[in-house]
Formats: structure tokens, sequence, C-alpha cells
């Protein structure tokens, strides 16, 4: 149903006054809508979230909207509002993710032997800073798990990312997205200040 803006604020007005099949018929062709745009504007498997995220928005709020302003033009300021809000959220995950780029490789076998030596003290500072992270903050240790799980496999930021969320919902169903890169942000810190506190010890491994 691609309707024209002018027949949407008929059935918008008649959603508003009660007619639940009017409301239907409202929100299957703003879908139709968003679909349209959010295709151009969001990666594949994110864009059914998007679209819903928009229309529970206009659902909850069509009502109230400021007179005067035609439902698809308000619809569609949601809409944007909302991949703004995905394009803001990707920014932030990316980073949270830095740590990737900054986590100690093993050298190469044809690297200086200092350097080898060096790099190998690192990765024992970082991984005893990690046992320590479990210990004080448990749920920070099993998201570190996971995280090094995916790097150990080679896979890109992304994709680790990605896993390592899958493996938190798994372990935690009620766990959102937000609320996951708000936990990782803190373990983050947190590893941060263990970090910094074991490197200034004498002897900190």
């Amino acid at each position: 149903m691609n309707l024209d803006a002018q027949s949407l604020d008929t059935l918008c007005a008649r959603a508003q006054a009660g007619d639940g099949r009017a409301e239907a018929d409202l929100f299957s062709a703003l879908r139709v809508r968003f679909l349209q745009l959010a295709k151009r504007r969001v990666r594949t498997d994110h864009i059914e979230d998007v679209v819903q995220d928009a229309l529970k928005i206009v659902c909850d709020r069509y009502r109230e909207r400021k007179q005067g302003v035609g439902i698809l033009v308000w619809s569609l300021t949601v809409l944007r509002n909302v991949i703004g809000n995905y394009y803001q959220g990707r920014e932030t995950e990316r980073r949270h993710m830095d740590f990737v780029a900054e986590y100690p490789r093993t050298a190469a076998s044809d690297e200086d032997p200092l350097q080898t030596a060096l790099t190998a003290d690192s990765i024992r500072l970082l991984q005893a800073a990690i046992r320590e992270l479990a210990e004080r903050f448990p749920r920070c240790g099993r998201i570190f798990h996971h995280l090094l799980a995916g790097l150990a496999g080679g896979g890109a930021s992304q994709e680790v990312s990605t896993g390592t969320l899958a493996a938190m919902q798994k372990e935690n169903p009620g766990l959102t997205r937000g609320g996951f890169y708000t936990a990782l942000h803190r373990c983050r810190a947190h590893l941060r200040a263990i970090w910094d506190r074991r490197q200034g010890e004498p002897n900190h491994v």
C-alpha cells in the first residue's frame, strides 16, 4: 500500500477518531514507506529493527503530534531520527571496540628479541589484569572471555563485537544491545584502571 500524503492524512484522522481498521491501514502504508527509505540508509540486517522502532514511536505518539503537520512528514521525521540514533549507536560501538586495536599481539619471529620479550610481558600483564577483572567484576570477566575468544579465532572487530553480544544475550536473555555496550564501556574502564595500577607495581605480573 503506497498511498499519497492526503490519503494518509485521511486515514490518520479516522484512526484518531477510533477507527481500528483505518489505523491498521495507516501503519501498513507507513511501514512500506519506511522500508523503502531504510533500505537505502541502513545495513540489511538492521532494517527491520529500525523500521519497527520508528513505527512504535509513531504509534505511541501520532495522536499527540503538533496539529497542522501531515502524518507522512511527521512520521518520516521520526524515521530520520531513529536512523540518526542508529548511526550514533554504530559509532559508539566502534569506539567501544577500539581496545581490539590496542590488544598486544605476539611479535613476529623476525622481530628484535627484546621487543618480543616486551610484547610477551605486555600480554602476560593483560592476562593477569583480566583475571583480576573477572574476580572483581564477574560479568566483565564473561564479556572479556568472549571477546578474547573471538580475537583468538582471528575475527575482525565487528565480528568479535557481534559474536560477544550474541554470546552474552544467550547467557542473559534480557540483555539489550544498548545494555551490552554500556556494560562493555564500564568493563573497559575497569580493565584500564587495573592495567594502569599493575604497570606501576614492581612485580606486576
